[in-house]
């Protein structure tokens, strides 16, 4: 269920910004006691709020939903079942608190306020506005109806998105190694609607062989695996590790080959073809 903000949230912000905003403006709060409704910035030019927020507003959806680097998963209902989303995300090469300030203080005025398109309008208002550069980026920003408070920000296209064909979410690659069985795992989730582990890449070198093994993985409702499928193998020396360089590239990795082998796999063993 979608938490906002209420009124009397909303009100307890906004004195708390015009009682103490040369502590906010245009700096960056950093406090371990934080709460949802904790103001982390107050712009420079419109003096927009920006507080921590939760799940469904403020600082940490933006962030968690449109951020390049964030692999949180998102669905959404279509035709009476779960579909996984793929919200816009922002250019990698920003600073999240930094930029994302910056361009909401640009597009915010009244010549960018966006009435046709606004799905909300008894709870937001919507901006809308070009970024200042070569490519003219469009991007959306929503504030609580009559105030500054910010409750999202977003790109209008979708080029900076991973492309992908797995109708699973893409988690978060894990490395790990498991003595006296003697291997090295390098392993990418995929998460059904659940945020459990569906299905998952594993890369495993196995120290006594000196083998590294591919495999897709199927696993059940406990995130235990149930199947696995050998995709390829090859021999390695001494005694190599996972390094974090892997895990990086392997999140970051276009893995459509992949993702379609996962889709067939579920399709065949959904249909009890396998």
């Amino acid at each position: 269920m979608e938490v906002l903000l209420t009124n009397e949230e909303l009100f307890l912000i906004e004195k708390e910004a015009n009682v103490n905003l040369e502590y906010y403006f245009d700096t960056h709060v950093i406090d371990g006691y934080a709460m949802h409704i904790s103001i982390k910035t107050i712009s420079k030019n419109n003096k927009l709020i920006f507080i921590v927020g939760n799940d469904f507003t403020g600082f940490k959806h933006l962030n968690e939903r449109h951020s390049f680097l964030s692999f949180k998963n998102y669905w959404m209902s279509f035709e009476e079942r779960l579909k996984l989303d793929d919200p816009s995300k922002f250019n990698p090469k920003m600073i999240p608190i930094v930029d994302y300030v910056k361009i909401a203080d640009l597009i915010f005025c009244e010549e960018n306020k966006n009435v046709s398109k606004n799905n909300r309008p008894e709870t937001f208002d919507k901006f809308t506005g070009f970024l200042d550069n070569e490519n003219k980026e469009k991007y959306h920003l929503l504030t609580y109806k009559d105030t500054k408070i910010v409750h999202t920000l977003f790109p209008d296209k979708k080029k900076y998105n991973s492309k992908r064909k797995c109708k699973f979410g893409k988690g978060t690659a894990k490395i790990s190694t498991k003595f006296p069985e003697g291997y090295n795992d390098l392993l990418m989730p995929y998460e059904n609607s659940d945020g459990k582990m569906a299905y998952s890449i594993l890369f495993r070198k196995y120290y006594l062989e000196k083998i590294e093994k591919l495999f897709i993985q199927k696993h059940d409702e406990e995130e235990n695996v149930v199947g696995q499928f050998l995709l390829d193998y090859r021999s390695f020396e001494d005694f190599e590790k996972f390094q974090h360089s892997d895990m990086y590239e392997l999140q970051n990795s276009n893995l459509f080959e992949f993702e379609k082998l996962i889709n067939e796999i579920d399709y065949r063993l959904t249909e009890k073809v396998i």
